[in-house]
C-alpha cells in the first residue's frame, strides 16, 4: 500500500553531488526536451555553452533550469538541467561532471564571472 511513497534510488554520483556546498541555477530557452538535451551533451558537452539565456522580462511558461553542484574552490562540479513549466520541475537529466572553464563560459551568458 505504501510502495508509492518510494523513492527511487539514488546513484552515489548523485548523492556526492547534492552533499557539496554550493548550488547555482541558471535558465535558459526551452528548445529541446531533456532526452534531446542529455544526446546533445552527450556528444559534445561543450553545446551547452550555445544555448540561449532566458531573458529576466520575458514570461517563463516553459524554461530548461540548469543547476549546477560545486565545491567552493570549484574542483569538483556537477551540472545537471531540469524541465520547468510554469514554476514547477516536471523533468531531470542526468548528471555531467564538467570542468572549472565550462562552469565560467555558461555563466559568462547571464554576465557572471567566476
Amino acid at each position: 500500500m505504501f510502495g508509492f511513497f518510494k523513492k527511487a534510488p539514488v546513484s552515489e554520483e548523485e548523492k556526492r553531488a547534492e552533499s557539496l556546498p554550493r548550488t547555482k541555477k541558471v535558465e535558459f530557452v526551452d528548445a529541446l526536451p531533456i532526452s534531446g538535451v542529455e544526446n546533445e551533451l552527450d556528444r559534445d558537452i561543450r553545446t551547452v555553452v550555445g544555448y540561449t539565456p532566458v531573458n529576466y522580462y520575458d514570461t517563463k511558461d516553459s524554461s530548461l533550469m540548469c543547476i549546477f553542484y560545486y565545491s567552493e574552490d570549484y574542483s569538483e562540479i556537477y551540472m545537471r538541467f531540469q524541465h520547468i513549466v510554469y514554476d514547477t520541475p516536471k523533468e531531470k537529466s542526468k548528471l555531467w561532471k564538467i570542468d572549472k572553464e565550462l562552469m565560467r563560459d555558461i555563466m559568462r551568458k547571464f554576465g557572471q564571472n567566476i
